[in-house]
């Protein structure tokens, strides 16, 4: 047996104590080393960025003025707390003591500063879209120079002929200037459009430069001309024509006051074009009240600024907006303080965006073209069906009449749908489907008002319809001469009726 020294445990050294993973009795903990001081220098570093972070979207959120003051405040309070108790404990949190506690505290820091930077990408880009939408100022205008198929398509091949031109367009110098430039031709003056299709159809002149708004009515009254030509070069130019109304450069009205929007529903935007949708929104932010104002797009009108022969509504978007604006002004005997002009094809991507609407329908129908059917009663309609629902009007007796009701129950339905706070949680899809398909001369000032004021409130809208109605007719009109076209001629009953009802809600 060995007996040495080490064998007996009176004279065994003592084995070194282990070190405290905790400080405890105030002994200094173990020092930490370089990986664990890596780790926590970065964990301070994300601690300062989240802090800057968390400034910068309170300042974002308070610069775009959607959030009411007092949710601001609440929100502010609770933000700045909570990243004070995160990131104080996180900079108090040293390794290799506390691992749980120093990661639970990153990933906090981390989702913080990820829900800081979402915030603010939110309202800037809701800031960008509030000034995006805004029109500019007077745009150009674009003119087409058109010949028959059977033409050569250069427009070289014009130089020396004679070439067609309305006398009562009101910038025909300006665009003869911009023909001028590109071929010398001799210019021809006809008194209306019908005249030049004849004159170019018999081959009296070689073509005709002409505004770009007008081929879409020679497809609808005149298909076989529309069928014949072709387009030999586009020019935009700049209008030289007084404007109908004033420009829009008013300041926002008080948000409270109640206000008459003008809603456009076209197929493209151009400077000049037809309106197929003609809907006065009267806005009574103290009631909470909508009245929705439809007029036929061939209601028998007198353009603003004109005198002798009527002519369609739709037509007075050929001389711009503020001629569609002013005319309705007219007839209703009441100020319009904005437009809106919307694409109407872009309603399939709004219409998903905000995840369907609910409309009820006053009929049972299948679309002329068999693709939609639609059931007396509610319906619930993805973006498609939406905009083939406000389209429809050849299955109905009551055509153009129906078709401007149900447009009315779409614009209700998203009224509905946009007054859901939650439909802030889809604004990326709803932003990017109202992208380059919407304008208003609304400031985004008053946007962003009304915005605060709806979430400050919570307002319920109630919305209300009333129709314009009248008689079918062929009609002389003053844009197209010497064809007569159909038109609604106005029932001055239903009109008062409107104009009655719109002093009634603009005074609450």
């Amino acid at each position: 047996m060995h007996d040495g020294p080490a064998d007996d445990p009176a004279t065994a050294p003592e084995a070194p104590a282990p070190t405290p993973r905790f400080a405890t009795d105030g002994a200094e903990p173990a020092a930490p080393g370089r990986a664990a001081r890596g780790l926590m220098m970065a964990g301070k570093a994300l601690a300062g960025v989240c802090l800057a972070a968390v400034v910068y979207a309170v300042w974002s959120v308070a610069r775009s003025g959607i959030m009411p003051i007092w949710w601001l405040v609440g929100g502010v309070i609770v933000a700045l707390a909570l990243a004070a108790a995160v990131l104080i404990g996180l900079w108090r949190t040293r390794l290799p003591d506390h691992p749980v506690r120093f990661g639970l505290l990153t990933g906090l820091t981390a989702i913080g500063l990820a829900l800081c930077l979402g915030l603010s990408h939110f309202m800037y880009a809701l800031i960008d879209f509030t000034h995006g939408i805004q029109p500019p100022p007077a745009g150009t205008i674009r003119y087409d120079v058109i010949a028959l198929k059977s033409h050569d398509p250069a427009l070289e091949s014009l130089a020396g002929a004679t070439v067609g031109q309305l006398t009562n367009d009101p910038n025909r110098e300006v665009a003869a200037a911009a023909l001028a430039e590109a071929v010398k031709v001799e210019l021809a003056d006809l008194d209306d459009p019908t005249l030049l299709a004849d004159v170019v159809s018999n081959g009296t002149v070689a073509g005709a430069i002409i505004n770009d708004a007008y081929l879409s009515m020679y497809e609808e009254n005149d298909p076989a001309f529309f069928e014949s030509i072709q387009i030999l070069r586009q020019f935009d130019i700049m209008p030289v024509g007084p404007s109908a109304t004033p420009t829009w450069s008013a300041p926002p009205l008080p948000v409270d006051q109640p206000f008459v929007l003008y809603i456009s529903g076209v197929d493209s935007f151009s400077e000049q074009g037809r309106s197929d949708v003609n809907i006065l929104a009267v806005v009574n932010p103290r009631s909470g009240r909508i009245l929705l104002v439809s007029t036929p797009r061939d209601y028998y009108v007198q353009l603003h600024g004109t005198t002798g022969r009527k002519d369609k509504l739709t037509h007075a978007g050929f001389y711009g907006i503020d001629m569609s604006v002013a005319t309705l002004a007219d007839l209703y005997e009441v100020k319009i303080d904005y437009f809106v002009r919307l694409n109407f094809g872009a309603m399939i991507q709004l219409v998903d965006a905000v995840g369907g609407i609910d409309v009820e329908s006053a009929h049972t129908f299948t679309t002329h073209d068999g693709l939609f059917h639609f059931e007396r009663g509610w319906n619930h309609l993805n973006g498609d069906q939406a905009l083939a629902f406000s389209r429809e009007r050849k299955s109905f007796l009551g055509g153009d009449r129906v078709r401007g009701e149900n447009q009315e129950r779409v614009i209700e339905a998203l009224v509905r749908r946009g007054s859901d706070p939650t439909i802030l949680l889809r604004y990326n899809a709803i932003l990017n489907s109202l992208q380059g398909s919407l304008q208003t001369s609304m400031p985004a000032a008053m946007i962003t008002a009304l915005a605060n004021q709806q979430l400050s409130r919570r307002t319920s809208w109630q919305v209300e319809t009333i129709n314009a109605d009248g008689s079918d007719a062929m009609e002389y009109t003053h844009s197209y001469g010497s064809q007569k076209l159909y038109v609604m001629v106005p029932d001055l009953t239903t009109v008062q009726a409107a104009r009655d009802r719109i002093d009634q809600l603009l005074a609450e």
